[in-house]
Order: C-alpha cells, then structure tokens, then sequence
C-alpha cells in the first residue's frame, strides 16, 4: 500500500546493470516509473500508489504526501509549497521537517556521493535501505521479486533480541541481515547516519505555561482536514473513548466524507463502549456500525498470516480485528481509515508521580489543590505522592519480555531509542510523554490493515505532537478527570457522557481468558520456535508462565504477546530469505 522502490548507480556503474533491474520491475506489471534523476529512478506500486514530485534543482525527489505545518496551526488543511525553498539539501532537508508534516520519503542527491535520505519525523512511511551487488535500494518494502533482494538476506538474532529487550525499538529496527531502516528525521547516508532534525526533546525545552486548549483543537483540526482533503470515503474508529471522539469531532468540523463510525464492542460489560459510541455518532451526524466481538481463537497460523511486513505487526495479536479492519477497508467507498491512536501520549493520560514536580512549580494552579487531585487519582495520599514523585527516576526506558530472555541475551547492554537518549536531559514528567509517544509509533507498523488502505493517527501528527510536547505536562495531565486540558479545548464538540467519562474501556479479561484458551496451539509455537532455535529464551521460565491460571492471574500477558508477535514474524522471514539466496 503505497509502495515505493528507488533504485540507485553510481556514476562509474555500468549502466545496463541499473537498466535491467528497472525492466524486471516494469515487466511484472506491479511498479510504475514515475521519476528518473541524475543517478537514481524512482518506481511506485501501479494499484495505489504514493504521490511523487521532484525537489527542487536535481536535488532530488519527495515520495508521499506532506502538508504545510503552519497551516494546520491555523485549522486550515493544505499542500506544503516548496516554491522559494531552494535547491541545497541539507537546507531543504531542514525546511521540509520545519515547515511540513505528512507521511513521505525525501530522496537527496547533489552529486557529493550516494543519494540522502530524509524519512518523515514520527516515521509514517517505511524507508528501508539494502544492496544488491552494483545496486543500492531504498524502499518501503522488499519488492516481490527475489532477485533484487540482498543476497545475504536472513535473520539478524541481536536485532530481534534488542527489540524483544525494548519493543519500542520494533519502529526504528529491522531485524534482517542485509536492510536497514533509516531513522525518521534524520538526514540519513547509505549507511543510515547522519544529523538528527527533529527530536521531541527539543520542543520540550521550547515549553510555555501560557498554553491556550483553543491553539490545540485547532491545530487537531488542521491536520484532519490536511489528511482529509481528497478523500472519498473515511471510516471512523468510535472505540467510546476520548481520542478517538476527538478525531471524529474534528472531521465533522472540516466536513470529511465520513461513511460510518465502527465500533467493536467486547463480550464483558467492561469492554463494550457502544453507548458512548452511539452517543458520538449522533453527535456527528454518521451511522455507527457496531461488529459484536465473539471470542477470539490464537492459532499459530493466524499470527503468521498477519506477519508479512517489514515491521513488527503488534495489532497482529488480535488478528480478527486486525482481518476486519482489513477487509472493511477493501470495500470500494472507503479509502482512509482515522483512529484515535496515540491519544494517551501526547494528550498525556496518565496522573502519574512524577507531575509532583510541575505541581511544585505552580504550572497546574494551586500546589496545594493540584496535589489533591494528582493523589485523588492515585487512589493514594499527598504525602505518598510527593515522596514517590521527588525521588530520582529515569523514566526513558521503555518495557519489553526480560523476563523470559535466556541469561546470556539479557545480560547483553540494552540499546534505546535516541530519542529517549536524548530525552534524558528533560525533566520526568516529559520523559514519560517521550516514552508514551516512541511507544505509539507502532501504531504505524505493518499491519494487514494498513496494507489495504491508508490509515490515519491524527494526534499523531507532527503539528500536535510538537503542540504538545511543548505544553507543561502538569498543565496537560492535573485534573479530576485525566486529559483535562484536551477535554477543555474540545468541550463544546463532544457529548456529555464521553466529556464527563472519568474511564476507559478496558478489554483486559477478554485477551486474557482467550489467550489461556489458546495456550495448547501457542505452547509449541513458542517453545519450539524460531527464538527457541536462536537462543533467545528461557524456556523453562516461557513454559512456567504459559498456563492458564499465569495468564489471568499474572501481569505476564503483554509480554507473551510482544513473544507471539515476534514468533510469527520470525518465521515469515526465513523461508524469504533463503528463496532470495536462491534467486
């Protein structure tokens, strides 16, 4: 789903090398030439493919959308207009992450040596970089066509065990021998290094108390109406909570064709939200689909099937959601779908202790009458929370399955995302946002869903997520009910019975009960697979925790899931590898 492949020579190559894998592609049918530069061609899938235009001078190319960030502030939705932006790459690098937002791929070439690459900030699209003897590619996935992949291509055991140590890393890491993911903005060389452009840690320093929750639905409606425009049909998540009514508000303000609301409501009293969803859609103006959840079998096959992308699929837990959304988008009205994906980090949802800290400062009113509330939230007592939030904590690192890594893998050193790396200069109530937003970037993972039609996360756009980070945290988070300052910018938007929600749904019991029930199949998925074979795992402890009362009784159900999804992605890569070896 809006693929791309760019293939590059130099300029002592021989020139027919280049030629013939170009004929491969366009003879398959499945890729279209859109572009020839100075050492580079540019190919899009023929189905649905991505924008392209070039950059200015031979600079190069820009592969995707992107919008004008200032016009978003502004609620307005539109094209970013490169005129006057010159020719220089690393100039217009640095306008395109300053001035823009989207999901695209800026291909650089001046002549000093291999082509740049400039991959959006929050990551939207892949950008994957690999070799095949004269040939360098980059590319939003390896191609269907063998003999242009790597021929070393195989398995990367340290990568996988880096993001099974912090699974964050599952968007900034490929675990394949032979490619490379290049980081998001940052202006990357062949190798993937280069100057870091944009770093949520940077916006935090830019932090006023002087926010307006005015400035945020504004910016909120920009980006929708950015990603809206030329659209023919959108389907809407309405999961009943707050996020997600927040981007369906929005879109009724700029008037996107919305078809339906969908909603999927969960056999437990505590998982089905469709009275708040109906409540949105009224409010709205659309009909609410709602698809009753029936229990959900984890069967090794269906993990595989939804393993196919070049990312971790972390939605591939739930695969018939993950298959439902898949085939809805299918349908021949609809070609976007918005989610309220990333909502709880960059409107910050949790009252956790370390916000003790912007209390004390007098960024969330009254200290006295803030620390009430934060440990009213807390279920705890003022005098627990100001200790617990005045200690020392390094809240940059993200979770993972340590405990089922075998000893040698977990005494290994842990890498970390570099922008929780740099986060460490800023205080811990941002490092948490920090957190909470590396995190979300799985959102944007390869999903089967995602491979059908575009997807949207709004609030995870660039325009709102620098909105934000720049917000002190206590202002966005100290409230009766969390989300206070996100409640307040869109008050006169959402109905009563979400805006006065103090909850969310929780769907706990349902993935928890239907995990044990599938333990049988998943025990020898597991035990007997792929990070078995390398190495990877403490079985005995893996074995201990795969039982029926561990898994409702235990906290150890995320990280079984983190194990099945890298299990099945596994072993959809090795049988791929070894056919391009043969190719």
């Amino acid at each position: 789903m809006r693929d791309y492949l760019v293939i590059e020579s130099q300029a002592q190559a021989d020139p027919a090398i280049r030629r013939d894998a170009e004929a491969r592609l366009l003879e398959s049918g499945a890729w279209t030439k859109v572009a020839e530069r100075r050492w580079f061609s540019v190919f899009v899938e023929a189905a649905k493919p991505p924008a392209y235009r070039h950059l200015p001078g031979v600079a190069g190319g820009l592969i995707g959308e992107i919008f004008d960030s200032q016009a978003a502030r502004e609620g307005l939705g539109r094209p970013l207009d490169l005129m006057g932006f010159g020719a220089e790459p690393d100039a217009l690098a640095s306008s395109l992450v300053d001035r823009g937002f989207g999901r695209y791929v800026a291909i650089f070439n001046d002549d000093r040596g291999p082509a740049r690459v400039l991959r959006d900030p929050l990551g939207a699209m892949n950008a994957l970089g690999w070799r095949r003897g004269a040939l360098r590619f980059i590319g939003s996935r390896l191609p269907d066509m063998r003999a242009l992949w790597p021929i070393d291509l195989a398995l990367d055991p340290d990568a996988v065990a880096q993001i099974l140590r912090q699974k964050n890393l599952a968007s900034l890491t490929c675990p394949l021998v032979g490619v490379h993911a290049y980081p998001p903005g940052v202006l990357a060389d062949a190798s993937g290094r280069g100057p870091a452009l944009w770093s949520p840690a940077a916006f935090v320093r830019r932090a006023s108390s002087k926010a307006d929750p005015a400035d945020l639905r504004q910016v909120v409606d920009g980006v929708v109406a950015a990603w809206a425009q030329g659209r023919a049909g959108i389907l809407c998540e309405m999961s009943g909570g707050l996020d997600s009514a927040i981007v369906a508000t929005s879109l009724a303000k700029v008037a996107a064709p919305v078809c339906y609301g969908l909603n999927h409501a969960y056999p437990e009293k505590e998982g089905d939200e469709r009275g708040f969803a109906q409540d949105l859609a009224d409010q709205v103006g659309v009909p609410l689909v709602v698809v009753e959840r029936e229990q959900l079998e984890l069967t090794p096959d269906k993990l595989v099937a939804g393993a196919g992308g070049m990312r971790l699929n972390y939605a591939g837990g739930d695969p018939d959601h993950d298959l439902d959304l898949a085939e809805r988008l299918a349908a021949p009205d609809i070609d976007m779908l918005f989610t309220g994906s990333g909502g709880d980090g960059v409107l910050y949802q949790p009252a956790h202790p370390s916000l003790v800290r912007d209390v004390l400062k007098g960024v969330a009113g009254s200290p006295l009458a803030a620390l009430d509330v934060l440990a009213r939230r807390q279920s705890t007592t003022v005098w627990s929370i100001l200790r617990r939030g005045l200690a020392p904590q390094d809240l940059t690192v993200g979770g993972g399955v340590q405990r089922f890594l075998s000893d040698a893998v977990a005494a290994r050193p842990a890498a970390l995302h570099p922008w929780l790396a740099q986060a460490k200069a800023v205080g811990p109530a941002k490092q948490l946002q920090i957190l909470m937003i590396v995190n979300g970037l799985g959102a944007f993972g390869d999903t089967r869903h995602h491979q059908v039609a575009d997807v949207v996360d709004p609030l995870m756009s660039q325009p709102v997520v620098e909105y934000c980070l720049a917000v002190p945290a206590g202002v966005l988070a100290i409230g009766t009910l969390n989300r206070p300052f996100a409640r307040r910018a869109f008050a006169d938007r959402l109905p009563s019975s979400i805006l006065a929600r103090g909850s969310k749904g929780d769907v706990t019991r349902f993935f928890l009960q239907n995990l044990a029930a599938s333990l049988d199949a998943l025990r020898p998925f597991l035990l007997e697979g792929r990070l078995a074979q390398m190495g990877l795992l403490d079985l005995k402890r893996v074995d201990e925790a795969l039982s029926a009362d561990q898994m409702i009784w235990s906290n150890f159900a995320s990280q079984v899931f983190i194990l099945l999804s890298m299990e099945a992605w596994t072993r959809h890569w090795p049988l791929q590898a070894s056919n391009a070896q043969s190719a």
